[in-house]
């Protein structure tokens, strides 16, 4: 049997979560020991440029570092790639990691993050989806000028996936099931806005489209269309959204329910235990229920949140929620969650290089969305919450 290891905080995931909870404690005198566990063999990296600079090629992967390397050592944090953690014995306090390693551990921090959501019947070569640092290598050495990328899903990533795409020379199909761009994330104002910058780049937008079928050809994957037509394409990007990554948590019998269940102190439901980032399911105030969010911001709080509740410290206060997009030179720049189930009050206004659109539900301000506005989005934040305000 492999020697047990021992250590005060464990923290499973490298991702903007795992690492900001690791720098979080030592920023708050946590003097114990900790070890970061990843199941990728790259170091920590961000994950915003995949889809963005790093398709391109205008980054790469060391400018993406989420931390210079050295560094963990200062910290005296110990930092582990490449080995999965296979399972966790919450009685025991332990975990059992792929290549057989036994950690002991006094408090275990789960940031495992998110999968990619899959499509039935469509996998294999030339199907891609964009998560991680291997994901969008493959997904670049795949597009060629002049083939025609079929990307499903009209999200965030998969319309910036479609700017990357189109500075490659790429032809670019998007087939969205939503009325609109973005559906249920920003307003129609903006969704119309950004969608005909897209139509205006060359990129072909279908949305109210149902795909009843893939077919693999020859040199191309067909998709068949419920309206009767199809759509061929040389590569497909998945991009219909991801699951939160639980299923250590569920092998361990913590509650899960689209996510690891977790109070205001990111405690999941045993003892020692916590969870922060897009695998964390927190108790919304704005949507009056539990739900996950994938937002940098949201990881990097929740992650100085169960930093701060380790070290006996007061956790940060609450901010509103933020969120970036950045699509054909277009910043994006949204803050608060609309509640989807209540009527949207949508007021716009013009900004000298943008406009910026605040959302307004049972007579508060719900969500402020700003594009290339970041003085008008700053001072609006703060807001968030209030009633209108009336020149």
């Amino acid at each position: 049997m492999a020697d047990l290891l021992s250590t005060h905080v464990a923290i499973i995931g490298t991702g903007h979560a795992g690492v900001e909870c690791a720098w979080a404690l030592r920023a708050a005198g946590f003097e114990g020991d900790i070890m970061l566990l990843g199941a990728e063999p790259h170091p920590p990296y961000e994950r915003p440029p995949l889809s963005k600079g790093l398709l391109t090629g205008t980054t790469s992967a060391d400018r993406i570092a989420l931390r210079a390397g050295d560094t963990y050592e200062k910290q005296g944090i110990r930092y582990s790639a490449d080995d999965p953690v296979a399972s966790i014995d919450t009685a025991a306090r332990l975990i059992h990691t792929q290549a057989g390693r036994r950690i002991a551990y006094q408090h275990c921090v789960l940031a495992t993050g998110a999968s990619a959501r899959g499509i039935a019947g469509l996998a294999g070569d030339h199907v891609h989806a964009v998560r991680g640092l291997d994901d969008a290598h493959r997904l670049r050495d795949a597009i060629r000028p002049g083939h025609r990328l079929l990307i499903v899903g009209a999200g965030y990533l998969g319309l910036e996936a479609a700017c990357s795409a189109r500075k490659l020379g790429a032809e670019v199909c998007v087939l969205e099931q939503q009325r609109g761009v973005m559906a249920g994330k920003v307003s129609a104002p903006t969704a119309e806005r950004m969608e005909t910058l897209h139509r205006h780049a060359g990129i072909d937008i279908r949305h109210g489209v149902a795909v009843t079928g893939w077919q693999r050809t020859p040199d191309a994957w067909r998709a068949s269309l419920a309206c009767g037509g199809v759509v061929d394409g040389q590569q497909v990007l998945v991009s219909i959204g991801a699951v939160a990554d639980t299923r250590l948590a569920e092998a361990a019998g913590l509650e899960c329910r689209d996510g690891i269940v977790v109070d205001e102190q990111c405690r999941a439901s045993a003892p020692g235990i916590y969870a922060i980032g897009d695998c964390a399911s927190a108790y919304r105030a704005e949507l009056q229920r539990h739900a996950r969010v994938e937002s940098v911001q949201n990881a990097l709080m929740q992650a100085r949140t169960a930093a701060a509740v380790i070290a006996g410290k007061r956790p940060p206060a609450a901010k509103p929620l933020t969120f970036w997009s950045e699509q054909h030179g277009r910043r994006l720049q949204m803050a608060g969650l609309v509640h989807p189930a209540l009527p949207c009050d949508d007021h716009v206004h013009a900004t000298a290089k943008g406009w910026l659109v605040e959302r307004y539900q049972q007579g508060r301000l719900a969500a402020l969305e700003a594009v290339d506005s970041p003085v008008e989005f700053i001072k609006g934040v703060p807001r968030i919450g209030t009633p209108p305000v009336h020149v």
